[in-house]
């Protein structure tokens, strides 16, 4: 079948491959299928430029990886699939699927199907369903479908061995014809290359919404195979630069010195970093000189709250001497650092949030992303809210730079006063703004940090 894969067009900063679309692309080939992925977004295509390509091409089936902030496009991406191509199957998936499976197929009744989690099992035994006089849908894994009335939910079943699949079909998406500033912010050298080497996650975390996708069970690709797919990203696309987009990378303390050791032994001479975000209280001294050694130089850590209350309330499992401590021995490393927080959890009040801000400035970190909550599909506070109603989530400005939900007791504009006033007083520092400037390696580069920054101001 002729397949196509789709990134909407949306506020996203991170213009990047997507490693969960060349992974499907990849099974799929390897069934037989041709199959293309377009980057809405990296191509700068608007809806007529869409509708041009959709009337221009003939596909079977086409998919789309959707996140919640993409709600109001992929309405618009549908209408339009199935104006001009009605015998075209039209298939949801990624985080928002996966977090809202019950709801997916309600609120997107031009959808044919929908996919919840890892899909390298569900899919291509979907596509073996569909060419026969009778499907048997129930046996296709984490597939979403309509049985007359009823929306199905099958059982999800996740990849046990990520050696087994094929890598990503990087030449649907070479590294190096992507912009010059992935996740929007600093790298190494251009090209850079993501890679995700784990899935999975045990965490209790109430506002994120990444077990929906992955699950809760940990997989880990093997070093071997991590080193393998390095060494075809360098010699075939030049990439020097990678991006370990794992959440947690360094729970697995054995592979990350395996990975380490071996990057060394094989003299890559690369640059990683983990702009994803690692847990701060995974780390040590012993194995962040490792990292370091290896080519690590950028790590992002979730610190989210200057509250011990909020922290225990969102079972962050993280206290504020924990964090402080990791600090200060990543202070002791040459590793930049990077801090993800977060503004607006329910229950959280302003006060609370301006001691996020103090302790922001406190720690000895380099940079920082000040992020307003949204209520994720998947995540236990949407399951809470969910109950009790969820007029309060704004879906036009659900973004981390927006306001898509306003907590009891605030209103929308106090919070994203407190989210301007974050990004004002810890980057306008002399020691934090000369930093950040020394990074930039082309104006190119700048331009994009100044749009993103400008951004979080609006």
């Amino acid at each position: 079948m002729k397949i196509l894969l789709i990134i909407p067009r949306n506020r996203s900063y991170q213009i990047m491959p997507s490693l969960g679309l060349g992974y499907i692309a990849s099974v799929l080939r390897t069934s037989g299928h041709e199959v293309k992925i377009l980057h809405c977004l990296k191509e700068k295509f608007s809806f007529t430029d869409f509708s041009e390509y959709i009337k221009n091409n003939d596909f079977s089936v086409i998919g789309i990886q959707m996140f919640t902030f993409d709600i109001t496009p992929v309405k618009k991406y549908l209408a339009i699939i199935k104006q001009l191509k009605p015998g075209a199957i039209a298939i949801l998936g990624g985080p928002h699927p996966s977090g809202d499976p019950d709801g997916v197929l309600k609120t997107f009744p031009d959808a044919d199907f929908a996919f919840r989690g890892e899909v390298e099992i569900g899919l291509p035994a979907f596509l073996r369903e569909i060419i026969k006089a009778r499907p048997n849908f129930p046996s296709v894994p984490n597939l979403i479908w309509r049985n007359r009335d009823k929306i199905e939910i099958n059982p999800i079943e996740v990849v046990d061995n990520l050696d087994e699949i094929p890598f990503p079909a990087w030449d649907l998406m070479d590294p190096r014809t992507y912009p010059e500033a992935p996740h929007g912010g600093f790298f190494k050298s251009f090209p850079t290359a993501p890679i995700i080497i784990t899935r999975g996650c045990p965490m209790q975390c109430t506002f994120c919404s990444g077990k929906s996708v992955t699950t809760k069970k940990i997989r880990a690709r093997s070093a071997e195979n991590v080193i393998a797919e390095i060494k075809l990203l360098k010699e075939a696309y030049g990439a020097n630069d990678f991006l370990i987009e794992d959440e947690n990378f360094t729970l697995h303390r054995g592979l990350v010195y395996e990975f380490c050791h071996k990057l060394l032994e094989e003299k890559l001479n690369i640059t990683w970093s983990c702009p994803s975000g690692v847990r701060l209280d995974t780390l040590d001294l012993d194995m962040l000189r490792l990292m370091e050694k290896s080519g690590c130089y950028s790590l992002s850590v979730g610190i989210e709250f200057g509250s011990q209350r909020i922290h225990d309330l969102t079972k962050k499992h993280l206290t504020i001497a924990t964090i402080k401590a990791k600090i200060a021995l990543l202070a002791q490393t040459g590793i930049k650092v990077t801090g993800f927080f977060m503004f607006g959890i329910p229950g959280e009040t302003k006060a609370e949030m301006l001691e996020t801000i103090k302790l922001a400035k406190e720690l000895n970190i380099q940079r920082a992303q000040f992020n307003n909550f949204m209520p994720l599909p998947g995540s236990q506070l949407y399951d809470q809210l969910k109950q009790q109603g969820l007029d309060a989530i704004d879906y036009d400005h659900f973004f981390v730079h927006d306001v898509g939900f306003v907590p009891e007791g605030l209103t929308r504009r106090e919070i994203k006063n407190l989210q301007r006033r974050a990004y004002l007083e810890f980057y306008l520092r002399p020691k934090i703004l000369i930093g950040a400037l020394n990074e930039i390696t082309s104006f190119k580069q700048f331009y994009r940090l100044m749009k993103r920054f400008f951004d979080a101001l609006r």
